[in-house]
C-alpha cells in the first residue's frame, strides 16, 4: 500500500530557498570528508553524457546507504531509506519523484530523469500515536509479512510455535483519531472471523471495525484486542463446490447449536467460501449474521424474513443489495470491515471523517455546525466566526451537495447537544439531495465515510433505503482506482489533486488555498437554477426537510437557516426579483427553521465565485462570513 502517490510533482517555491543552502553546505561536507570532486564540479550546469551527482541531505531521523549517490545525466535515481523508529518517509522536495514502502519499514525513492548536479532533502515525520494489537489467541497469518500495513511495526511480540501475542504499530498524525489495521492479513484463528477490534479482550469494551478510526492519545500506547467470531460447523450449511470455491446454498437450522449468531467459515473442504444464493437462509431465526472475508457475492432473497437485527461483512464484498434481505424488519445495525486499501484518501471526499473527528471531539462543548455541500467548504471563515462568538466552537461540516444529505444530518446530530446551533445552507441546484426529499442512500456516501466505515453502524438501516445497493454501485467504481494510504491527508492536497505546500484545509474544515477573483461576472455553467415558489412544493420539498429540523428541535438543537451563494447571472429567467421575494416569503412562512439572512444576500456578482457558480472566492468567504456574522449576532441577541 503507498504511503505516498506513486508520482508526486513539488513547486519550486518550497525548495529554492532551502534547496541552494543546502547545497552549498553538502558541497562542503564532501570536502571536509574527502569525497572527490571539487564544489564547482558538484554544482556545475549539466553537460551531455555525464555522471550526476546527488547528496541527501542529512536527517537525524533516517538513514541511506549512501548520503553521496551519481547516475547518468537524463536517468532515473533509485535509493533505500530506512526512517528511524516511530516516523515515516512523506516524500522528498525533489520536484519529480516516486516513493514506495519495502520490506521492514523501508522505503524505495526514486528520483525521476535527474538532469543536474543537486542536493535532496528527505521528509519525514514522527510518528506520535501506537498502538498495540493483541492477537488474543490467534496464530501468525499465513501473510504476516507485514509488507502494504497502512502503520510502521515498532517490534512484536515473542513469537513461539508460530505464535504471535501481539504487533505493535506507530503511526502519523495524520487525522485526529487513528484507522486501525486492517488486519486480516496479521493474525488467524482456526474456525474464527476477525471481526474488529475491542479496548477489552472480552469483547466488552469499544469495538472498532477493521481499518476504522479510533481515538488515540498523543504519545500513549493504546491496546486494542483482536475480535474474533465462532464459525458455524460446516455440517450447518448445505453447499455446492465448484473447482475452486465454495457456494453456500442453505441452512441447515444451526446443528452446532449456535443459530442466534451465524458465522459463515471462510472456507468449508478446503475451498474458499465465496457466495451465498437465493434462499439459502430465508426465514431463518438469529440475531447476528457475520460474512468472512471471502465472500464475493449475496444474491436476492438470500435472507428473506430472517430476523436477524446486525449483518457482519467485508469490502470485499462486490455484489450485495437490500434485496437480499426482503423483510429482515429487525435489521437495524451494518457493520462493514475494511480488508482492501482505501483509493479516496487525499480526496475532498476524504474530508468528511476528517471533519467528523472534530465533531465528535467536541461533543460536549457548546458549537456552531455549518453544513451543506462544497458551497459550504469553501463558503465560510470559521476563525472569524469563531472569534466572534467565543462562546461557540465552530465546525465546518460540507462536503459535497450531490450525494443525500439526510445521513451526513443524522450523523451530525449525534454528535450535537442542547444549545448547540445547526446552520444549514441547501445548495439549489442539488436540492432534491440538499432538502432530503429521499430516504434512499447513493454511492458518493461511501466515498465519504471510506476511511471511517463504522460510521454507517451509527445509522439505523431501517430508516434508509438502497443502503447495500449504493455499496454494491460505490464497489464497482472504485474497482481498479488507486490504492492509497489512510496517512494520506486531504490538506496535503488541493482541489485538483496535486500536492500543496501548506495545508488545503484549516482546523475548523474550511477549504482555505487562495481563490483568486474571476475576471468577470459570466455564469461558469449553463445551468440556470429555479429560485421560484414552483421549484419547492411543500409535499416534495419543504416537508422531508422540516422532518429533519423537527428531529434536531427535539434534541434542543437550534436550527438556523441561510440561502447558499450563487452567482446571481446563474438563476433561471422566472427568478426575477418578484420571485425572489415570494420565495423568501415562503420559507420563512413554512420552514421549522429561523431564516436568518435576506435572499439576495446569497446573490453574488461572478467575479466573486471560483471555477463554479457557488463556490466562493476567498474575497467573497470574506464578504459571506462578515454577513453571516451580523445575521447570527441579531438573532443570538434576540434570544437573550
Amino acid at each position: 500500500m503507498s504511503k505516498w502517490p506513486a508520482r508526486c510533482r513539488r513547486s519550486d517555491s518550497r525548495i529554492s530557498i532551502t534547496a541552494t543552502i543546502a547545497a552549498v553546505l553538502a558541497a562542503l561536507i564532501l570536502l571536509c570528508t574527502g569525497c572527490s570532486g571539487s564544489v564547482s564540479s558538484l554544482f556545475s550546469p549539466a553537460r551531455a553524457g555525464r555522471t550526476v551527482r546527488v547528496v541527501i541531505e542529512d536527517n537525524p531521523q533516517m538513514r541511506v546507504e549512501s548520503s553521496v549517490l551519481t547516475v547518468e545525466e537524463g536517468s532515473d535515481l533509485q535509493f533505500t531509506i530506512t526512517p528511524a523508529q516511530h516516523c515515516t518517509v512523506r516524500g522528498t522536495d525533489y520536484r519529480d519523484y516516486s516513493l514506495d514502502p519495502a520490506q521492514d519499514g523501508q522505503y524505495i525513492c526514486t528520483l525521476h530523469d535527474v538532469l543536474f548536479d543537486t542536493v535532496v532533502s528527505v521528509l519525514t515525520e514522527e510518528n506520535p500515536y501506537t498502538i498495540r494489537y493483541e492477537a488474543n489467541g490467534a496464530a501468525a497469518a499465513a501473510s504476516s509479512g507485514l509488507s502494504g500495513t497502512s502503520g510502521d511495526v515498532s517490534h512484536a511480540g515473542d513469537v513461539s510455535n508460530e505464535k504471535i501475542s501481539y504487533l505493535e504499530f506507530s503511526y502519523l498524525a495524520a487525522h485526529l483519531r487513528v484507522n486501525t489495521e486492517q488486519g486480516t492479513h496479521l493474525f488467524e484463528r482456526e474456525n474464527c472471523v476477525l471481526t474488529g477490534w475491542n479496548t477489552a479482550a472480552d469483547g466488552s469494551g469499544q469495538h472498532i471495525g477493521l481499518g476504522s478510526r479510533v481515538r488515540v492519545g498523543r504519545g500513549e500506547t493504546l491496546t486494542l484486542y483482536a475480535e474474533w467470531a465462532l464459525c458455524n460447523d460446516e455440517s450447518d450449511f448445505l453447499y455446492e463446490k465448484g473447482a475452486n470455491s465454495v457456494t453456500i446454498t442453505g441452512f441447515n437450522g444451526g446443528n452446532s447449536g449456535a443459530s442466534d449468531v451465524i458465522v459463515i467459515p471462510s472456507r468449508i473442504e478446503g475451498l474458499p467460501v465465496t457466495g451465498i444464493t437465493q434462499g439459502a437462509f430465508q426465514d431463518v431465526t438469529c440475531d447476528r449474521v457475520v460474512l468472512p472475508p471471502t465472500i464475493s457475492f449475496v444474491e436476492v432473497h438470500a435472507f428473506d424474513n430472517c430476523t436477524l437485527s446486525e449483518l457482519v461483512l467485508f469490502d470485499s464484498v462486490s455484489e450485495i443489495t437490500d434485496h437480499a434481505f426482503a423483510g429482515c424488519e429487525n435489521l437495524r445495525t451494518i457493520r462493514i470491515n475494511a480488508c482492501v486499501p482505501p483509493v479516496y484518501s487525499g480526496s475532498y471526499y476524504d474530508t468528511f471523517p476528517d471533519k467528523f473527528d472534530r465533531l465528535s471531539a467536541l461533543s460536549d462543548d457548546a458549537k456552531i455546525v455549518l453544513f451543506s455541500g462544497s458551497s459550504t467548504r469553501f463558503g465560510y471563515d470559521s476563525a472569524y466566526l469563531d472569534d466572534a462568538f467565543p462562546d461557540y466552537e465552530v465546525v465546518n461540516m460540507g462536503v459535497f451537495a450531490y450525494t443525500n444529505a439526510l445521513p451526513q444530518l443524522d450523523l451530525i446530530r449525534g454528535q450535537m447537544k442542547a444549545g448547540d446551533i445547526l446552520i444549514h445552507s441547501p445548495e439549489f441546484d442539488a436540492a432534491g439531495r440538499q432538502f432530503c426529499t429521499t430516504t434512499a442512500f447513493d454511492d458518493k456516501f461511501f466515498n465519504m465515510i471510506e476511511a471511517d466505515y463504522d460510521l454507517l453502524a451509527r445509522l439505523d438501516y431501517r430508516d434508509y433505503e438502497g443502503v447495500l445497493s449504493a455499496f454494491t454501485t460505490y464497489q464497482k467504481v472504485r474497482r481498479g482506482m488507486e490504492a492509497k494510504s489512510y496517512a494520506v491527508r486531504a490538506s496535503d492536497f488541493d482541489e485538483d489533486g496535486q500536492p500543496v505546500s501548506s495545508p488545503s484545509y484549516n482546523e475548523y474544515g474550511d477549504y482555505i488555498v487562495y481563490r483568486p477573483n474571476a475576471e468577470d461576472d459570466a455564469p461558469i455553467y449553463d445551468l440556470p437554477v429555479n429560485y421560484t415558489v414552483g421549484a419547492f412544493s411543500k409535499t416534495a420539498y419543504i416537508d422531508p426537510l422540516n422532518a429533519v429540523y423537527d428531529k434536531f428541535a427535539a434534541d434542543g438543537i437550534r436550527v438556523l437557516f441561510t440561502y447558499a451563494p450563487r452567482n446571481k447571472s446563474a438563476l433561471s429567467q422566472e427568478s426575477d426579483s418578484a420571485a425572489l421575494a415570494a420565495l423568501d416569503a415562503w420559507f420563512r412562512e413554512t420552514l421549522h427553521a429561523e431564516v436568518i439572512s435576506p435572499i439576495e444576500d446569497s446573490l453574488y456578482p461572478g467575479r466573486y465565485l471560483f471555477g463554479t457558480d457557488n463556490h466562493l472566492s476567498t474575497d467573497g468567504v470574506s464578504i459571506r462570513s462578515e454577513r453571516i456574522r451580523r445575521d447570527l449576532e441579531e438573532v443570538l441577541d434576540d434570544a437573550k
